[in-house]
């Protein structure tokens, strides 16, 4: 779950969940229809193993839960979030759809193992870059599949520097002086460690809209990531942030709204069964 996040990464003094508690509504109702194109990539490419159940951590709201049960209605489906909230919403949704094979549970994404071992699949969809340790909960997926199972993990990079976002992440740095670690190129090298195997990489994009620049960071704050940096630093920080990048979003204008064509990353790893540890 997450707007793009990639701006900032870890969480707040507060217990894993309870930020997005806060924000839950708001992201199911903004965030998560902007975010379905990218969600149905994420969720043509899983690639189950014959038995065992579909996992997917950081569910959120569960979108991803819901495109998933589509695509394989047949499979169990263990879906878990550290967000009492976002499970509520995600219950009332599968209870929407008579969805009746998916299994819900509060846990943060570096504990999958607690709610299923010998899965067929792991699908992570924005939850990567949120985590203060992201290779942990690489390891714990790893260990919760079976051999030859897959995880396909799709998350926000960290942006170009000339993107929307990549100049709302300068405003952050300059302002609350946070920065957003590259953690990827060493998560990369040490998959072989976990036992799991790059099989397929790819970058997509599409375009989201917005009323405008400032209802962009007002949805970030209240219905997303912001949040925690509001909880950290305060309402008048975040407004010298906002200022800061309302000077050049790095946006295009397109009629009444802005519109901005945000990158994720889309990895598909298979467990080889070679599995060491994490450093």
């Amino acid at each position: 779950m997450a707007g793009d996040g990639s701006a900032l990464q870890g969480g707040t003094a507060r217990g894993p969940g309870e930020t997005w508690d806060a924000v839950a509504a708001g992201y199911a109702a903004y965030w998560s229809p902007r975010f379905v194109p990218y969600l149905r990539r994420a969720v043509e490419l899983v690639r189950p193993g014959p038995r065992g159940p579909l996992a997917v951590p950081g569910c959120g709201p569960g979108e991803e839960v819901i495109l998933l049960h589509r695509r394989f209605p047949e499979r169990v489906i263990v879906a878990t979030d550290p967000s009492a909230a976002m499970l509520a919403l995600l219950r009332a949704r599968l209870r929407q759809e008579g969805i009746g094979r998916a299994l819900t549970s509060q846990g943060t994404a570096e504990s999958l193992t607690g709610s299923v071992l010998e899965a067929a699949a792991v699908l992570s969809c924005f939850t990567l870059q949120f985590l203060p340790r992201p290779l942990e909960a690489l390891a714990d997926w790893a260990r919760a599949l079976a051999l030859g199972g897959t995880a396909t993990a799709l998350f926000w990079p960290r942006p170009a520097p000339a993107s929307a976002f990549g100049r709302l992440s300068a405003a952050i740095e300059s302002t609350l002086g946070e920065s957003r670690p590259e953690w990827e190129p060493g998560v990369r090298r040490e998959l072989p460690q976990l036992g799991l195997q790059l099989v397929h990489e790819e970058s997509l994009a599409h375009e989201i809209g917005h009323a405008s620049a400032s209802e962009l960071f007002d949805r970030l704050v209240d219905a997303g990531p912001f949040r925690a940096l509001l909880e950290r630093h305060g309402q008048a920080a975040l407004e010298r942030c906002r200022a800061a990048w309302l000077r050049d979003t790095g946006l295009e204008t397109r009629g009444a709204r802005v519109v901005d064509r945000p990158q994720a990353t889309l990895w598909v790893l298979e467990a080889s069964g070679a599995r060491g540890g994490a450093h």
